[in-house]
């Protein structure tokens, strides 16, 4: 890779992170020597380099069975002199095979940078256990595992045990085949590499992938390796989707159970060839080569071709990765190559004394998505982004703030004029010019460029009413914004938001009811967590200790066994007495099980009664749903059974319930016959007892008293199962006990509802930002109402701090805390409302986690050692209070087309710049190159954050952006693809450099952390993007 190409940032290249080398066992074609410096090997990994740098892939990763021989082949070979020149990325790995709960043997890969220690590596193999042996991977570890398996796992695999047994080399090569890695010595294996140089990779549905293990059964398992790999293998669209969190057609119903699997950590999905050649069949899925991946599933990643790129990658995946034929970048550069500025060079054309070095050697392949150029103050940043847009026949150049007189123009346009400027499109063509010269009137605009002095102008010559210019700009990029479809037939714009809004109230209805749900939970373990709960279950096990102390004094002294001979008539009285008692223990034990299916029978018809209860109410909500979209299905003509039906098969019900109830008859006729059978057989036994002689009946009396004194101190003992015994009192003291930790959770999960509640109501908010079409109707041109409309939609979470005293204090008391009395109860909300700023996540999560935490310790005063109870006004449930709070039901999205009822003259330069700035970049539908001058100029970095950033985020999806920042939002958190560092040194003959490459690249990484700083939401994003 050339340092040019590497100047140009992240751009799409493929990668092919799994091929292996004639170091695998499994290898199609002539293999390493055991010396790997022999002629033979060298040979080998000459044709290794050959083929990788003939195959498409920018990048490769060795993943050899067991070993990293491959790899170090090609490490000491490319120390030769003689070696061929490699002109690809190549890292090292390993594939390994996982013992696991699955059919099939679990594979699994680990990717580690080029620039490892080689003892990195040993001490990596070493830490890895063989199952069965339990020792480290090694040869002889290998062999010693292949001696040790049974004959018939040899003949599995194609092995002979006398074989394995009388050859090392078929030892070595079976335990190979059969060796399975310990999963947690693999995953220790990993965390223990250096300077976290090493990755996991595994596959899922690809090949013995982790797919493969049942989920439900073994779900630690499965977790635990789900944490340890931020790379997976896979080549199914909506599994790949799924893993780097986009949520498509194909994955919707089970997306968010497989997030949530992923702990909402999205994870890098890529598609290797698995190539067991160098050089594959054209055509032939199953005899691939390097770069030959499966059916065209080629995996793109968009970042350096060097291990940093890769973790970069693992941080986005969904904007840097990409499975298939081309990514759709790749794919709008290619078919709109004149939109698209391939690199800008500026040179000297003079050497002329005086003049200094300033923009000479500039030459800077430029990135087809986000190019970021940041510097210090005065160090040549806008210099570059004026050229550019001179280059681009920029009609804005009484805007530009280096080319112009009195800087580099001077007075005379000196020095500009002695440096020529040339601008290079993607295809192939060029425009050229002197930097002194303005381009012609009638060139057509190649580029917008948008410095923030033109927003600054144009809304302030429109507040004084010089032109009616941004009045003409917003309305044509509202009207834009906005179609015709996109009004539904809407009379007005409550019309309109009442329908995109629909789904959202629906989801809102959906999380409270949940919430409720959870707040009920919370409030019975609060009631078990009274004090006289636990008190009560105390006493309770304390008696039940004492019953059985006494009944330990009532144990039967102990009989010892006749010895004296018995006659014929006794032994056969002893003899059947023993065969009645055997049968009256199975009755007693056929009996007990009786009633455990008598107990399950009962729960299954319980289980019945609540299927028929849900589908009951699916029935209603379905009855509902047709009520409630009635007038559209008239409206459109159609017949509701023709758009959606449902069938509540109680009949499956019914015939299981009779099933139920027919065993159920049957085993109590069952046990009716089992309890005449034991009174018979108790006669019976009565009756040998009679023929046997005084020693022996007394031994039959005591074995009988004992057994029945055993029967009653086990069922004073009891279990689990039942909570009045022994057993069952320390068991459910032990469930109080671990209550606190089950409310912990409950707690965690409201307080997530909440979130998820705000995220809704946000959203609601949010989503007028799409619906500006009936504004149009507002900008008029009429100086009056112009004056009086307003330019940016604004909505707003309102709330009362007044409202929501009103609805706290009809359910709680004011007689406690800081809630006594009606005045300091008052002034309690109202400092808190006003504390929390309820149009942010985190503000309205800390007010209601302020006001839970005041009605906390308000009840706490009055009495209350758990839950709030002893506050609640007489009728009113908890429940209400934990509804009312965290249902956040005091917060209402309000909307207008307003800006804080604010007046355009009354925004900052920096906010009317900000406001039309987002609708050039999101609505205009022209596909120009765009260059911004410092957008986040007069804005503070959360405006920053919140609303330039997703709109730079969606734009150079569809165009080439370059812009100039100072700021870590724009720069790094839109994950800018090319980062040019501009540096100016006067004493060095005023020379003016540029330093340009991805963000992950090293020592540019240095320069943003140097330079750029930012918002605690912009460094947390940035964090893991930092090295």
């Amino acid at each position: 890779m050339t340092k040019r190409e590497i100047s140009r940032g992240a751009i799409w290249r493929q990668w092919d992170l799994h091929v292996h080398t004639p170091a695998s066992f499994h290898w199609s074609g002539d293999r390493f020597d055991a010396n790997l410096s022999s002629a033979k090997s060298k040979k080998l990994v000459d044709e290794m380099i050959e083929a990788m740098n003939k195959a498409e892939p920018a990048v490769f990763a060795i993943m050899d069975y067991w070993t990293f021989d491959g790899w170090l082949a090609l490490r000491k070979r490319l120390k030769d002199e003689d070696a061929p020149v490699l002109k690809k990325t190549v890292l090292p790995g390993i594939e390994l095979r996982l013992a696991a709960p699955m059919k099939r043997r679990l594979n699994a890969h680990v990717l580690f940078s080029n620039e490892v220690d080689e003892q990195v590596l040993r001490d990596f193999i070493s830490a890895l256990r063989i199952e069965l042996v339990d020792r480290p991977l090694s040869e002889p570890a290998l062999r010693e595992l292949a001696r040790k398996v049974g004959e018939d796992k040899l003949k599995h695999h194609g092995f002979k045990k006398s074989d394995v047994d009388a050859s090392d080399e078929k030892a070595l090569l079976a335990g190979v085949v059969i060796a399975e890695i310990n999963a947690d010595s693999y995953r220790e294996a990993i965390r223990k590499v250096p300077n976290e140089h090493a990755i996991g990779l595994m596959p899922f549905d690809t090949n013995d992938g982790l797919a493969e293990v049942g989920w439900q059964e073994h779900y630690a398992y499965a977790m635990n390796l789900f944490q340890t790999s931020p790379i997976f293998e896979t080549r199914d669209a909506d599994l790949r989707g799924a893993f780097v969190g986009e949520q498509t057609a194909g994955n919707a119903k089970w997306f968010k159970n497989f997030q949530a699997g992923l702990n909402n950590i999205p994870r890098l999905a890529v598609s290797g060839s698995d190539a067991h050649c160098f050089v594959g069949t054209p055509g032939d899925n199953n005899k691939r080569g390097y770069g030959d991946f499966p059916s065209g599933k080629r995996t793109w990643i968009k970042a350096d071709p060097t291990f940093h790129g890769l973790k970069q990658a693992i941080l986005e995946p969904a904007k840097r990765s990409f499975i298939g034929d081309r990514p759709p970048k790749v794919q709008e550069v290619e078919s709109n190559k004149t939109f698209y500025i391939e690199s800008i060079e500026i040179s000297k054309t003079v050497d002329k004394a005086g003049v200094g070095q300033w923009l000479h050697g500039c030459d800077i392949p430029l990135n087809p998505d986000l190019v970021a150029v940041i510097g210090n103050k005065g160090s040549g940043k806008s210099a570059l982004a004026d050229v550019i847009a001179t280059l681009g026949n920029s009609k804005q150049s009484k805007h530009f703030s280096f080319l112009k007189k009195d800087r580099f123009w001077g007075k005379t346009g000196e020095p500009a004029r002695h440096f020529t400027g040339t601008l290079t499109w993607r295809d192939e063509s060029t425009e050229s010019r002197p930097l002194n010269e303005s381009p012609s009137e009638e060139k057509a605009e190649l580029v917008r460029y948008i410095p923030q002095g033109y927003f600054e102008e144009l809304c302030n010559e429109h507040v004084s009413g010089k032109s009616n210019a941004f009045e003409k700009e917003l309305r044509a990029v509202i009207f834009s914004h906005a179609s015709e479809e996109m009004r539904l037939g809407a009379l007005d714009f409550d019309q309109l938001t009442e329908q995109q809004e629909q789904s959202l109230r629906n989801r809102l209805g959906e999380y409270r009811k949940e919430l409720a749900s959870t707040n009920a939970d919370i409030v019975r373990i609060e009631e078990q967590l009274q004090p006289i709960e636990l008190k009560k279950l105390t006493d309770l096990l304390l008696l039940k200790g004492k019953q059985i102390e006494e009944h330990d004094k009532l144990k039967p002294a102990e009989v010892a066994a006749p010895t004296e001979a018995m006659s014929p008539e006794q032994k056969q009285a002893a003899e059947g007495l023993a065969a009645a008692t055997q049968q009256a223990e199975a009755a007693r034990k056929r009996s007990q099980e009786i009633a455990g299916e008598t107990t399950e029978l009962a729960k299954r018809q319980k289980a019945i009664g609540n299927i028929r209860e849900q589908l009951r109410l699916l029935q209603r909500s379905f009855d509902q749903a047709e009520k409630a979209v009635s007038d559209d299905v008239k409206l459109l003509g159609f017949v509701w059974t023709d758009l959606a039906a449902i069938e509540i098969k109680t009949a499956v019900l019914d015939q299981k319930s009779t099933e139920l109830a027919t065993k159920q008859g049957e085993i109590k006729i069952e046990a009716e016959k089992l309890a005449d059978s034991l009174n018979a057989v108790t006669a019976t036994q009565q009756g040998f007892t009679a023929k046997l002689n005084a020693p022996q009946q007394q031994y039959e009396a005591y074995q009988r008293q004992l057994g029945e004194w055993t029967k009653k101190r086990d069922e004073l003992i009891g279990s689990i199962t039942e909570p009045e015994t022994k057993v069952g009192l320390e068991t459910r003291i032990e469930q109080i006990k671990e209550l606190p930790q089950q409310l912990k959770a409950l707690e965690a999960r409201r307080l997530q509802l909440s979130g998820e509640i705000f995220d809704t109501l946000d959203a609601q908010r949010r989503a007028r930002a799409e619906l500006f079409k009936p504004v149009q109707d507002l900008i008029q041109k009429n100086v009056l109402i112009r004056e009086d409309y307003r330019l940016q939609f604004q909505a707003t979470l309102a709330a009362s701090a007044d409202a929501i005293a009103d609805q706290l204090f009809a359910l709680i008391k004011q007689t406690s805390g800081d809630f006594r009395g009606q005045d300091d109860a008052l002034a309690t909300i109202r400092r808190l409302f006003d504390g929390h700023d309820l149009n942010t996540k985190d503000g309205a999560l800390g007010f209601i986690a302020s006001l839970q935490e005041k009605v906390l310790a308000a009840a706490k005063a009055s009495g209350s050692d758990a839950g709030i109870f002893s506050l609640l006004k007489k009728g009113q449930p908890a429940t209400a209070v934990y509804d009312l709070i965290f249902g956040l039901n005091f917060l209402e999205p309000r909307y207008s087309l307003l800006f804080q009822d604010t007046q355009i003259e009354q925004l900052s330069p920096g906010q009317r710049g900000a406001l039309l700035l987002i609708f050039y970049l999101l609505v205009d539908k022209g596909k120009t190159p765009i260059i911004l001058d410092q957008p986040e100029e007069n804005l503070d970095n959360e405006t920053v954050f919140r609303l330039l950033v997703p709109v730079l985020s969606e734009a150079k999806k569809q165009r080439q952006i370059i812009m100039v920042t100072h700021n870590p939002n724009l720069a790094v958190v839109c994950d800018a693809e090319q980062i040019i560092h501009a540096r100016f040194d006067r004493a060095l003959d005023s020379t003016i450099s540029y330093e340009s490459g991805a963000i992950e690249n090293t020592g540019l990484n240095e320069v943003v952390v140097t330079i750029l700083e930012g918002t605690k939401p912009a460094f947390e994003n940035r964090y893991g993007k930092y090295h």
